[in-house]
Order: C-alpha cells, then structure tokens, then sequence
C-alpha cells in the first residue's frame, strides 16, 4: 500500500503545475535585462530545495497571479484554510480568494509541527505572514527595476505593482515572476516543528493597516 500511495502521490512541481504555477525550465528565452533584473531580484528557473531557510518553500505565483500558500500543518476544525489565507493576502496585497493554502503534505511544505489549539496561527501563521511579507518586497523591487522607479514610490493592490500617481505605470505579480521560483535565503532559526521560524528582510505589516486580517470571513 506504501508503494501504491506513493507512486500516486504528485509531486511539488505537479501540484503547481496542475493549478497553473508558472514553472519553465533554466534556459527558457528571457530579455538579457529583465534576466539580470530577476536574477538580482531572487527569481531563479530552477525549483530550489524544500527546506525551511527557502522562500520558494512557502509561496509561489501561480501564471494567472493567484497564490499557493505551502502551510506544514493541517487544520483540524480550527479554519485554519480561512486564516491562514487570511494572513498571506494581507501581507502580499492580493484578494483573499487569490490564495490556496496547500497543507498537510511534507512532499510540498516543511515540516511547521502540530496545529492544535494555538500553534496553527500563533507558530504556522508567524512564519507564512513572514514569508508573504518577504514575497512582497523581493516583487516591489523586481517591479522597481522593470518600471524604472524606487520602491519606496511603489503600491500594490490586488496583485498589481503601480506607482499610485500613474496608473500607466503597473506591473502584475504574474508578469514580475516570469516563470521562475523566488530564490531568497530566509533567516532561519534552524528548529523543526512549532518553533520553526524563518523571517526575510522584511517587516510586516503593522495590524493597524489590516484590510483582510480579523474579516469574518466564512470557512
């Protein structure tokens, strides 16, 4: 039954592939300066490992721009599919709907331990609001490069990367990642389980600028 299951089981890139992640091989034809741009941004052709010190291990862009959250945990009754997405929307821009948290499956997240009572969000929440922040900024910088302003003049609504001032000048999360995988190192804490955490440069969101987190939105 082992066997059976696992010759079954789809892979990482299989499941990205089947919700329409933008995945293309290492030497699809790219502008030399759009390369250079999300080589400098962390975007890379090659999937990078599934370990907890990898951005790619916890969010990808899927080619219509909506988002794979990779959660390792499962939810046991407690909405954590609703929270959890909940947190990642927040912190990337994008609408609530835009996000599938993907969880239980150490084939396609790191292992982020239990999920009873509060570890789901208080620990597993902590580290993808983490996570969606650091997506967030490696994309604002990747959009800077391609629009020819500083990032801090950069806003997101809804997945698209503008200047607020001229709309003319906006970019999509789909159109910014091109097919690749964020290639971002985090700061790993080096522990497994609950007390895994692994933040990037960014900071996130201050709870008084919440459009989606504490919305009663239905299960």
């Amino acid at each position: 039954m082992t066997t059976i299951a696992k010759l079954n089981r789809p892979s990482r890139r299989a499941l990205m592939k089947s919700v329409g992640a933008l995945v293309v091989s290492i030497g699809a034809p790219m502008p030399l300066n759009l390369a250079r741009a999300a080589e400098e941004a962390g975007l890379v052709g090659a999937q990078p490992p599934l370990t907890p010190d990898q951005l790619s291990s916890y969010i990808a862009v899927n080619a219509d721009g909506a988002v794979l959250a990779f959660y390792g945990k499962i939810d046991g009754g407690q909405g954590l599919h609703v929270a959890i997405a909940q947190m990642v929307a927040e912190e990337l821009d994008v609408p609530f709907k835009a996000v599938k948290v993907v969880m239980g499956d150490t084939d396609t997240s790191v292992n982020q331990g239990g999920a009873s009572g509060a570890t789901g969000v208080q620990e597993g929440g902590k580290q993808l609001r983490a996570a969606a922040a650091e997506a967030r900024r490696v994309l604002v910088e990747l959009a800077a490069e391609k629009l020819g302003v500083p990032p801090e003049r950069l806003s997101v609504d809804g997945g698209m990367v503008h200047t607020g001032t001229e709309m003319a000048k906006s970019v999509s999360y789909a159109d910014l990642v091109g097919g690749r995988y964020f290639n971002v190192a985090l700061a790993w804490n080096g522990k497994i389980g609950n007390p895994l955490y692994a933040p990037g440069k960014a900071k996130p969101k201050d709870p008084k600028d919440y459009k989606i987190v504490g919305q009663p939105i239905k299960r």
